[in-house]
Order: C-alpha cells, then sequence, then structure tokens
C-alpha cells in the first residue's frame, strides 16, 4: 500500500517529530483510516503541554502522542496482541505519563501513542475506581504486523469502524471481559404470551375507536367518528378562526409564528386570511403561504382535514381545496415524483368540482385563450379562414401538447380560474415532515412557485423543529409566509371522547361476542361490553385511577397519537389481568367499578404480548442502560436530576442549561465528554429531554456544531420523579440492564423466575430478584458517582427505595403473606 511505500523511503532518514506527524502520521489517518482534516486537530494546548493530535467525533474523542520514528517502543518480546499497562509501563512510563497527562487534560480517556512503526493503544485513564495500569491495551510491533493484520488494524482505529461501534470495538471488548443481561441467557427471549382469543373479538372496535381520525383515502373517512372524536382545544380553535381571514391585508408580520392560544382563533384567522383575498380580478393579491408547525403526533394533519371539511360546506366560498399526503409521491431516492402529484392534483380537482368541466374543449380554449387567439392572429389565421378541418386538427393537438405537461397545466388552470371564475385552488401540502430535508426544501420552494407564479393559495405542514431551525435560512427567508403553531388538545379529554365513541358504537351494533378465556368458553352481549368499556371509562377519570392517566399524559405529551396507542396496546394486548377485567364485569353482580391497577398497566406497556422485557423494543425505556461502552448505570438519572433542578428553581423562563456548561461541570467530576455525549444522543431520541433548537423533533444523526441548550421534558421528569421508583419499573428494566460483576450476574441469574404462558410468575422469586438487583446498583453506585454528586442530590439507589420501591415491597409482602426479613436472609 501507499503508506508502506511511504514508510520505506523514510526508513533511512533520521524524521522528527515534526516529519514523523507530517510525512507518516497525517497520512495514515487521513489516507488510510479515513479520517478528515474537520476530524483532527493539532498542537493543541493543554495544562500539561501540547498534544499532537486529538480526533474527534461524535461520541468519541481520542488524542495520538506520536514519537521520532526511531524512538523504538519496548514492547513484549513475545508478540502478544493485548497486554496489562502496567507490562508495558516500566519501559515506556515517560510517553505514557505524558499521553496520561494529556488525556487528562482533555477529559478523554483512550490514546494512541505511536512512532509511525510501532502503536500502542489502550484506555489511559480511569473513572471507574480500577486502577489504570490493570487496563489492557493493543499493541501494532511495526509496519509489517499491520499488513499482515490489516483488517483488525482497520476495525480498531479507522473512522468508519468507530462511528459503527461507538467507540474502539477491540479495546472495550478486552476491558469487559463480562457484559452480560438476564434476558440474553433466556433461549426463549422472544417468547409470546398465549393471547385469549375475546380480546381479539372486540379488538376491531378498539383499533377503529383509537386510530387516526382522517383516512389516508379521504373517501374513507367515517364523518360520524370525525363529528363524535375531534378535539379542538384553545390555541387550535383560535387559529382556526384566524385562519378564516389570514389573507387580509393587516396579516402578520413576516415568518411570525402566531402563538394562540384559542383554538378557535387558529381556525378563524386561517379561514379569515383565505376570505379575506377575494379573488376579483386578474391585480387581486394572493394569499401568503400558510406553514403549519407543529409536534409529531400533535394533529396537524387533523387540524388540516377538518378545516378543510368545515370550508368545503361554505357553498360561496371562493376557494377550491385540494389534499395532497407527500408521502405517497416518496420515490425513495430523496425525491418527490411531482409528475405524478401533478397529476393525481388534476384528478382530484375534477373528482372534487365536475361543474368546472375542466377536460372539456371549452374550457381548455379559455385555459389557453390568450395564446390560442395569438396563433388565430399568426400562424393558425389561414386554418381559421378558410379549412375548419385543420383548424381543428391544429388547435387539438396544441391543447393535447399543453396538457401534457402536467404541473405546467395546472398553473395555468388556476390562473384561469383566478381571471375568470373568481375562484381560487388553495393546496394542502402534508407530511413533508415525515420525509427528507432535501425533499422538504424541494416541496417548499416548489409550492412558493405556485404560490408567486401561479397565485394558488398554499399550506405547507411542518414539526415545529425543522420550522424554527430554518426559518432564518435559505431558502424560507426568501419568501413571505406566515406561520400558526397548532398545539396537542388535553389527552384526557382525547381519550374519553374515544371511549364514549366506542361505547356508542357497542350499542348500535347490538351484537354478542363469543371467545375463549382459558378454558372457558364464553359470551359477551353488547350490554356487558359497554359495560366492560364505561367501566374502563368511568374508572380510568376517577381517583383511583389517575396515575394511568398522568402516566400516559407524561409518556406521550405532546404526540396525542402515541398515548392512544399506548392506551390501546393495553386494550388489545391480551394480558392475562386484561381478561381478568372482561371476567369481572362478565360476572359482576354487585355494580364494583372497575379499577386499573397501574402496575398491570405499566408492565402491559413495557411487555406488549412478550414474555420478557427488551428495551429496544418496549415503549418503556430503560434508564440504567449505558448508552456506550462504560459502566456507569447513572449518567442518565444525574443529567436528568440536574436539568430538573433547574426547572424547579428557574421555571419555564430559564429552564434551559447550556449544553457545553453542563458538559463541563460534569467532566469536571470526571465524566468523559465522550460518554455524556452518548448519553444525551438518547435521552434526546427517546424524549427524555430537549433542546432550544427542538432537535428532538428533527431527523438527525448526531448532535450538532452549533452552541445549544437542554432541558428536561415531561417524560424525563416522569421517570426520575415516579417510574423510576416502582417495583413494577425495577422489574422490568433489570431483566436487560448489562452486568458487569460475574458473580451477581450468576446469582440473579440463577433466581430469576421463568413466566408460565399467561406470564405469571412467582412473586416471592420476583421481589427477590428485585432485592438483589438493587444491591448490585448500590455495589456500582459506591464505585463509579463521583461523591459531589451524592452530597448534591444523594444516592440513586437511596432516592429509590426511599421515594416508592420500598413502600411497594412492604405491599406486596402483606398482599402475598411473604417475609421480607426471609427473602433477604434466603
Amino acid at each position: 500500500m501507499d503508506f508502506k511505500k511511504n514508510f520505506e523511503s523514510f526508513r533511512s532518514m533520521d524524521i522528527s517529530e515534526s516529519d514523523t506527524r507530517s510525512k507518516l502520521i497525517d497520512n495514515l489517518f487521513i489516507n488510510v483510516l479515513g479520517w478528515t482534516e474537520n476530524d483532527i486537530m493539532r498542537e493543541g494546548h493543554v495544562d500539561s503541554g501540547y498534544y499532537d493530535y486529538k480526533i474527534s467525533i461524535a461520541g468519541m474523542t481520542f488524542i495520538v502522542e506520536a514519537k521520532k520514528q526511531f524512538v523504538e517502543f519496548l514492547l513484549p518480546s513475545k508478540k502478544m496482541r493485548r497486554c496489562k499497562l502496567g507490562t508495558l509501563y516500566s519501559g515506556n512510563s515517560a510517553v505514557i505519563n505524558q499521553i496520561r497527562g494529556y488525556l487528562d487534560d482533555c477529559g478523554c480517556d483512550t490514546g494512541v501513542i505511536t512512532n509511525g512503526n510501532q502503536f500502542i493503544i489502550s484506555k489511559f485513564i480511569n473513572t471507574n475506581g480500577i486502577p489504570w495500569k490493570e487496563n489492557k491495551c493493543i499493541v501494532y510491533y511495526g509496519i509489517e504486523d499491520i499488513e499482515k493484520n490489516f483488517i483488525e488494524f482497520w476495525n480498531t482505529l479507522s473512522k468508519e469502524s468507530i462511528i459503527e461501534n461507538k467507540g474502539i470495538k477491540s479495546l472495550y471488548e478486552v476491558e469487559y471481559s463480562f457484559f452480560k443481561t438476564i434476558l440474553s441467557s433466556i433461549p426463549e427471549k422472544d417468547n409470546e404470551i398465549v393471547r385469549n382469543d375475546l380480546s381479539s373479538q372486540i379488538a376491531f372496535l378498539i383499533d377503529k375507536s383509537f386510530g387516526d381520525i382522517f383516512n389516508s383515502n379521504e373517501e374513507d373517512d367515517d364523518l360520524e367518528f370525525i363529528k363524535e372524536c375531534y378535539v379542538e382545544n384553545q390555541e387550535v380553535i383560535k387559529n382556526k378562526n384566524e385562519l378564516r381571514g389570514l389573507f387580509c391585508d393587516n396579516a402578520p408580520n413576516l415568518g411570525e409564528v402566531i402563538k394562540a392560544r384559542n383554538a378557535d382563533s387558529v381556525r378563524s384567522q386561517i379561514n379569515n386570511e383565505i376570505d379575506s383575498f377575494p379573488v376579483q380580478s386578474t391585480i387581486s393579491p394572493t394569499p401568503k403561504p400558510i406553514i403549519i408547525i407543529g409536534s409529531r403526533g400533535a394533529g396537524k394533519t387533523t387540524f388540516l382535514k377538518f378545516l378543510l371539511k368545515d370550508q368545503a360546506e361554505e357553498e360561496t366560498n371562493d376557494t377550491l381545496f385540494l389534499f395532497i399526503n407527500l408521502m405517497k409521491y416518496y420515490s425513495g431516492n430523496d425525491g418527490i415524483c411531482f409528475d405524478d402529484l401533478y397529476k393525481d392534483l388534476l384528478v382530484q380537482f375534477d373528482d372534487k368540482y365536475p361543474l368546472y368541466d375542466i377536460n372539456s374543449t371549452k374550457v381548455l380554449k379559455r385555459i389557453y385563450i390568450k395564446e390560442i387567439n395569438q396563433k388565430d392572429k399568426g400562424l393558425w389565421k389561414y386554418y381559421k379562414e378558410n379549412d375548419d378541418n385543420e383548424y381543428q386538427t391544429r388547435l387539438s393537438d396544441f391543447l393535447d401538447n399543453k396538457t401534457t405537461n402536467s404541473q405546467e397545466h395546472f398553473k395555468a388552470l388556476n390562473l384561469y380560474l383566478t381571471r375568470e371564475i373568481h375562484k381560487r385552488i388553495l393546496i394542502v401540502f402534508d407530511n413533508a415532515d415525515q420525509l427528507s430535508d432535501k425533499i422538504q426544501e424541494s416541496v417548499y420552494l416548489n409550492a412558493c412557485a405556485l404560490n408567486t407564479q401561479a397565485k394558488f393559495g398554499v399550506i405547507i405542514s411542518l414539526r415545529e423543529g425543522y420550522y424554527y431551525n430554518w426559518r432564518n435560512r435559505p431558502p424560507f427567508n426568501a419568501f413571505v409566509s406566515n406561520a400558526y403553531h397548532i398545539a396537542a388538545p388535553d389527552y384526557g379529554e382525547v381519550l374519553q371522547k374515544r371511549l364514549n365513541y366506542i361505547i356508542k358504537k357497542v350499542q348500535i351494533k347490538n351484537e354478542p361476542v363469543v371467545g375463549r378465556i382459558g378454558n372457558k368458553n364464553v359470551e359477551l352481549t353488547e350490554g356487558k361490553i359497554e359495560e366492560f368499556f364505561t367501566g374502563i371509562n368511568l374508572s380510568l377519570f376517577g381517583k383511583d385511577n389517575a396515575p394511568i392517566l398522568d402516566f400516559l399524559r407524561q409518556m406521550s405529551f405532546p404526540n396525542i397519537r402515541e398515548g392512544l396507542n399506548l392506551f390501546k396496546t393495553f386494550l388489545t394486548s391480551g394480558y392475562t389481568d386484561v381478561s381478568e377485567y372482561i371476567l369481572r364485569v362478565l360476572y359482576n353482580t354487585n355494580d364494583h367499578a372497575i379499577t386499573i391497577p397501574i402496575h398491570e398497566f405499566v408492565k402491559t406497556i413495557g411487555l406488549e404480548n412478550k414474555m420478557y422485557y427488551n428495551h429496544r423494543a418496549s415503549k418503556i425505556q430503560n434508564i440504567f442502560y449505558p448508552a456506550g461502552p462504560n459502566s456507569d448505570y447513572f449518567v442518565k438519572y444525574y443529567i436528568l436530576r440536574k436539568l430538573d433542578e433547574q426547572l424547579s428553581f428557574e421555571g419555564n423562563i430559564n429552564k434551559y442549561i447550556n449544553y457545553k456548561s453542563l458538559i463541563e461541570e460534569l467532566h469536571k467530576l470526571g465524566y468523559k465528554e465522550d460518554v455524556l455525549n452518548q448519553e444525551i444522543e438518547v435521552l434526546l431520541k427517546d424524549n427524555f429531554i430537549e433542546t432550544d433548537k427542538l432537535l428532538s423533533d428533527i431527523a438527525w444523526s448526531h448532535l450538532p456544531n452549533e452552541d445549544f441548550a437542554i432541558t428536561i421534558t415531561a417524560k424525563g421528569h416522569y421517570y426520575i420523579k415516579d417510574l423510576i421508583n416502582k417495583f413494577h419499573y425495577i422489574e422490568l428494566v433489570l431483566q436487560d440492564t448489562p452486568f458487569i460483576d460475574k458473580n451477581k450476574y450468576d446469582i440473579i441469574k440463577g433466581e430469576f423466575p421463568i413466566p408460565e404462558i399467561h406470564g405469571k410468575k412467582d412473586m416471592k422469586a420476583r421481589i427477590k430478584i428485585v432485592c438483589i438487583f438493587m444491591q448490585y446498583l448500590r455495589g456500582c453506585e459506591n464505585r463509579f458517582i463521583p461523591i459531589q454528586l451524592i452530597q448534591k442530590y444523594g444516592g440513586v439507589t437511596d432516592y429509590i427505595e426511599n421515594s416508592g420501591l420500598n413502600r411497594d415491597i412492604d405491599r406486596l409482602c402483606r398482599l402475598y403473606n411473604i417475609s421480607l426479613e426471609e427473602i433477604l436472609l434466603d
């Protein structure tokens, strides 16, 4: 390879450290290992001196110390690939001490020592209480060794490999000789519980009642469902009313987001904006593009469709509405098939507004009347006066050619409507936010072109994260637009309307449901099904079940769709306790209210139909699962505690903490910056935190380079203040939390109860493994958590046990007549 040729040419030369860097190391890392200049910082100054290289990507930073080519390192005589750092220290103490100083100053732990020929790769700094000399290192003895084992070398230091593995995988595999979960030891880890077929018999009612209000196909919309279940909060109503006349002369400032708090006002202002631009002449002003912003699942599509149906009922309306779901036109190649989109718009217009007869020759001639008149005076004059057949042929060919280009023909159609019929087409481009940045930009530019070139009204729905990130950048700042924010309605009101609807549908259907629960044949009359859902409704909104509604609100806000899916998961999961609710209703003779225990609800959401918990497949996140190759289970918790403290002390006005300041503060306590980056990425993706740039609402692959601030979300607050302290949560997450202590792992694995086919487990064994797991966490806490954090926020295990876990365990012991002392002594 070229690097080896260069090395051979320098072998006979006495090159300096500087030459080693420029001639060998630069070449190796950039041309061989795939790093770029943007990834590399050279000769940075720290307290202990000047390091040679700092190579960084999101989630990983390491230092490279380059020595003179002829400074040979003293390596083991037996060519071992891995050995302890202590083995190398006596013969290489100066350079090892040097790189340790740089790493300590930079807040990193991983380094590479090289003379351009030999390589020592290791974690030179520990924050876990283990002596650093016990760390393993990876050694390459020379260029010939690298050439012979190049794939291994590439997988160790290449940019591609480090990005893929979130670090030097082979190094951390060596460091953690044991890193295993209880879940990984269970052969049937993917097994599901045996579902009862009775719950599946009512699944059709549940799927309908807790799905989207509007269908992707407008013709399939259930108008009764829309009327019964649509919820307008105050902000949505305000926006709707304002949008009725947003196209008025005194429209809001450019790009201003109308932060409406009254939902009727939003719809009203949009409608006013539309209605205030009557199409009375060719010089009538064109309404500005409207941008509808809102978070994922907040109800942008529902709002827009409801707005359009509301407008369509007004017979005198001068605006002709068309709705486009952009997902239908995604080509899969990072682009939208606009040709198909405009063909469908023409078809949609003809189907929806047949009175305009847009495909007739008469109307087509009016659409292109100006060009036809020009040709009548020129090229077609002779045929028009002397040969009508030829004239009609040429006219037909002309119109056929014009209608071939769907986009241009669609523009011409709207210009005709505004010019002669005094009507205007308004197109709603929905779901742009589901697509890539590049596609959203092209859709936005295309919509603005329709607006400026052909007088269309356009509405584009975007997630607020994209809008706030782009509004002052090209191409957004090149156009005048009005933006409206759609906030999610109250989840409790949405859920109650859905339950009322399902009860009403059961009353109308008047058909029994037949199925089996266990070995029993069961028939539920419509009265019992109604009683079941009525009982669920009454209990859910009663004081005894307030924790469930709080759980749903906090876990999903502001994503109403996600919240409904969580509740649907509970109703359709088929878990044993759901069957018991049905049986309670079936044999209920004393009108006892149904009570849904929060622990059963959370268990159902966390497991769905699985026997075992896996955080990668669950809607419940494991706050103890390390984001990267580190043994600290508590980083997420303390980040959230810090952010929650800021919110509590400063309120919403000053709830954000600068990201870099937070990293610097935690770094001073011994946390590695790379680890903190990884943990914050996970917290963002799981919606535990959000940023002032709304990154959690944007598709992104790494943290941004520019400065930003973060704060805790309702979900993050709920996890650390409520959920983490519950027995049912600890019992779930211990199943896939990786153990680094083999002895503790073997103990808890031996005690772990295997559930029977319906998911039930022995309660005594359940309590015992939770107690063992908490003992294990306490030991890790003493080893890994900086004393400053414990002094400020208290210990994690003490907080969990004293804030709810001990109460849960005491309650279960009393309920099942279990002696906790015997469990602890066993």
